[in-house]
């Protein structure tokens, strides 16, 4: 396999665009800030930001006015972001007490917040519901009867959604996939039925208000969001017939997808399953008319419906710029060295694709083919699916005969292209941009070989730029050790 994504277009307007054959975000030039702060670098823009917060605001409520919004922290629970979305009016959803503690630092309050996780612990359990939060979605029977004592011996009434499987299957990768009794989240029909009963037999400590279901993340095909509603209204519809009142809210998760690329014509170049994963047409506009839509149009205008979106409010918000440390050459082409590899990008261990240029010479059209590589002290660090490439050339070793289904084994094994395309004149020093890392990226870092994470600054409206993360130190290698 040999197939290359196409560099150009990488252009979008009125954000990332170039001057002097520089990268420049939001008008910014991109080598200035490595300059300034190092490398690497993640880069935010604040535009960005409130750009896509007003766009599923709009989009959303516009079909259905009693639409919330709560960002997915565990995307990106850095307080500056936090702090932008609660500026545009998101609500928030966290996942465990570390980013409850973030969401009331950045200043949400408890009635904005809905708590996922599948194995909650009592003392986060304790906190929330002392607090008040709007609701927590409960995964299973045996988070229930823990949420029923923890209420019980405050004394305080636990407002709980319960966590549905629709058994809808959808997702760009197999651990993205959470909508099936395959997947370790959420309840049966039946579990359900019993936790509605231990609800009802305890009204001073427990109210159902509301039902949840998540199916996935970057779903690519609008059928699997449709499916979902249609799933969603009817259970509604059932669970409603139990209750003594009526339900408060439907979560429906998020997984809403983004494109991880400037234009479709960057891969049609490469097999279409890559395509499959890494571009859509999905937005906001079109999830509100399949999605949101029916949804309102069957329970009510009264019905409040919430929606935990992601990756598709914060992916294309940054950029990481990496300095090129070290060249060789293998197999006739050259191999150029990044001073950020998976420990700073964490996706690319799974093998995940992200667009890339090169900031100091963001116009030239004459390219080359190359591969990329970071450096850690690993063989899977790499901007290519080594692993995928190795189980290829595993399996045709062991059995000769399944050479002819090399494609659909690579189709199958292999997710991202092998080669770059870059500069012909790319050089040691040269800074390199990695487009939509803005989701999952902080909050996965690591120290690993003893690596310092990286640091992440702000582009604001204004065209001017802060630091919203600090680069780590040496001493932070010592932060939790005990001699």
């Amino acid at each position: 396999m040999s197939e290359v994504v196409s560099l150009h277009p990488w252009k979008r307007a009125q954000h990332l665009e170039s001057g002097h054959n520089q990268l420049l975000m939001d008008g910014v030039n991109t080598r200035e800030l490595v300059e300034r702060y190092g490398s690497p670098l993640f880069v935010y823009s604040e535009a960005k930001l409130r750009h896509n917060a007003r766009d599923i605001l709009d989009n959303f409520r516009r079909v259905h006015a009693k639409t919330r919004v709560c960002f997915a922290s565990k995307a990106c629970a850095n307080l500056a972001v936090l702090k932008v979305f609660k500026d545009c009016g998101l609500d928030l959803e966290v996942n465990s007490g570390g980013e409850f503690y973030k969401a009331q630092i950045a200043g949400f309050a408890p009635s904005q917040l809905v708590f996922n996780g599948v194995a909650k612990q009592v003392h986060e359990l304790r906190e929330v519901i002392a607090a008040g939060i709007k609701a927590i979605n409960v995964d299973s029977l045996s988070e229930l009867a823990r949420i029923l004592t923890v209420a019980a011996e405050l004394g305080q009434q636990a407002r709980v959604s319960l966590r549905i499987i629709p058994e809808i299957q959808g997702g760009a990768a197999a651990g993205w996939q959470t909508g099936t009794s395959t997947s370790k989240f959420g309840m049966t029909t039946a579990e359900q039925a019993e936790a509605i009963d231990l609800i009802l037999a305890n009204p001073g400590a427990l109210k159902l208000v509301g039902v949840h279901a998540h199916i996935g993340t970057q779903i690519t095909d609008i059928s699997v969001y449709q499916a979902e509603a249609n799933f969603l209204i009817d259970y509604v519809r059932q669970v409603s017939a139990r209750l003594p009142y009526p339900l408060e809210h439907v979560n429906l998760g998020g997984g809403f997808p983004k494109n991880y690329s400037s234009a479709q014509e960057n891969f049609d170049s490469v097999a279409a399953h890559y395509s499959a994963n890494y571009r859509t047409e999905i937005d906001f506009a079109m999830l509100a008319e399949h999605l949101i839509k029916p949804m309102a149009q069957a329970l009510g205008e009264q019905i409040e419906l919430i929606v935990e979106p992601g990756r598709s409010m914060v992916s294309d918000t940054a950029i990481l710029l990496t300095r090129i440390e070290a060249r060789k050459e293998r197999q006739g082409r050259p191999v150029f060295y990044l001073d950020a590899g998976y420990s700073v990008l964490f996706d690319l261990y799974i093998g995940w694709y992200f667009h890339m240029l090169n900031a100091s010479r963001a116009d030239d059209r004459d390219t080359q083919h190359c591969r990329i590589a970071g450096p850690l002290c690993d063989s899977s660090d790499t901007y290519y699916d080594i692993e995928g490439e190795g189980a290829v050339a595993d399996l045709i070793a062991e059995q000769p005969a399944l050479a002819e289904h090399r494609a659909v084994l690579e189709k199958v094994l292999v997710h991202q292209p092998n080669l770059r395309e870059l500069p012909a004149a790319t050089e040691m020093g040269d800074v390199i941009a990695l487009l939509d890392v803005g989701a999952y990226a902080l909050e996965m870092m690591s120290q690993y070989c003893g690596r310092q994470s990286a640091a992440a600054v702000m582009v604001d409206v204004q065209q001017g730029s802060r630091l919203i993360r600090r680069r780590g130190e040496y001493r932070d290698l010592l932060a939790h050790d005990v001699d």
